[in-house]
């Protein structure tokens, strides 16, 4: 069976850039990209962590479409990636059985795994800050129009009292100039 994937996107312009990688890994992997959750059997939301009220915006709509899904007779594979993940990992499994699947900024090559192993009925969290994870290899996928994010860089090395960058996203590393050129090609 082929599966079909549906992202929510939320928060920065790195989720944003983050949500075009997910998506040609999972392209490459053999799954096909749905236009809403209706159509999708894997639902992840990519996800914030800067403020209280962002991860509580997100923690309603993971709440309204776990509703949604619990009308479902088919398999959904439900979870969140990005800064929250990271930040709440395991805990996010823990809370109301509401999510199978937590990965964070780092651990998008191993989605396609994941997920696999959440259809067999299991949960997954991939929460490791490799520190050394740009992406740089990977063609983020592009649905057209005028304008697109190209990420130079990833994570924060300034530890701002306010910010949970440095933890969410690890010590600022850099992208070869030759991917950064290869991308803009």
């Amino acid at each position: 069976m082929k599966h079909t994937i549906y992202i929510e996107t939320y928060g920065c312009q790195m989720n944003i850039n983050d949500t075009t990688i997910v998506q040609s890994i999972m392209l490459s992997a053999g799954y096909s990209l749905a236009d809403t959750i209706a159509d999708a059997d894997i639902i992840l939301l990519n996800t914030c962590s800067v403020r209280e009220n962002a991860e509580k915006k997100i923690r309603n709509r993971l709440t309204t479409i776990y509703h949604q899904l619990k009308k479902r007779t088919t398999n959904v594979v439900f979870g969140v990636l990005g800064c929250m993940a990271e930040r709440l990992g395991e805990g996010l499994i823990d809370s109301g059985k509401l999510i199978n699947i937590v990965v964070g900024p780092d651990e998008y090559r191993r989605l396609p795994e994941l997920v696999a192993n959440c259809f067999e009925g299991g949960s997954e969290v991939a929460v490791d800050l490799c520190g050394r994870e740009v992406y740089g290899d990977i063609v983020p996928f592009r649905s057209g129009g005028a304008t697109s994010f190209i990420s130079i860089m990833r994570g924060c090395n300034n530890f701002c009292s306010y910010c949970v960058v440095p933890y969410t996203r690890g010590r600022e590393r850099s992208r070869s100039d030759l991917s950064i050129f290869s991308e803009v090609e």
